[in-house]
């Protein structure tokens, strides 16, 4: 299942591949990857949901969006694909491409600063 709805995702899947300018950036069960997202292209698209029940309790407010814009695809990204979005990003990031890391049972993601425990060390 190929989709940008994270809620039919949370609804159909097991696990889910959180894939960013082609790259797969973070992968794990899907109850998990709610939870506890590692990568922060993950935590933006998270935090860019609606939320159910906002405007019946009066607090409404405008989506969470990720700033910035999507890399051109037409030529090679140097580090990082998320790095020139990610408010956390470093000349690292900027310069290596993360690998995919195990940061808990069953759970990888490719960023130099998610920590096994979910928080970005950066």
């Amino acid at each position: 299942l190929i989709t940008h709805d994270l809620g039919v995702v949370a609804e159909v899947a097991e696990r889910v591949v959180v894939m960013y300018a082609g790259r797969k950036v973070e992968e794990a069960p899907v109850g998990q990857l709610f939870r506890t997202p590692r990568h922060p292209y993950t935590q933006g698209l998270l935090g860019s949901m609606p939320r159910l029940g906002s405007s019946l309790t009066g607090t409404e407010t405008r989506l969470a969006e990720i700033p910035g814009l999507v890399p051109s695809l037409k030529q090679k990204i140097p580090g990082c694909v998320f790095a020139s979005r990610c408010p956390h990003a470093t000349d690292l990031c900027r310069q290596v491409a993360p690998a995919l890391e195990l940061k808990a049972p069953g759970h990888i993601a490719a960023c130099h600063y998610a920590t096994k425990e979910g928080a970005i060390a950066a």
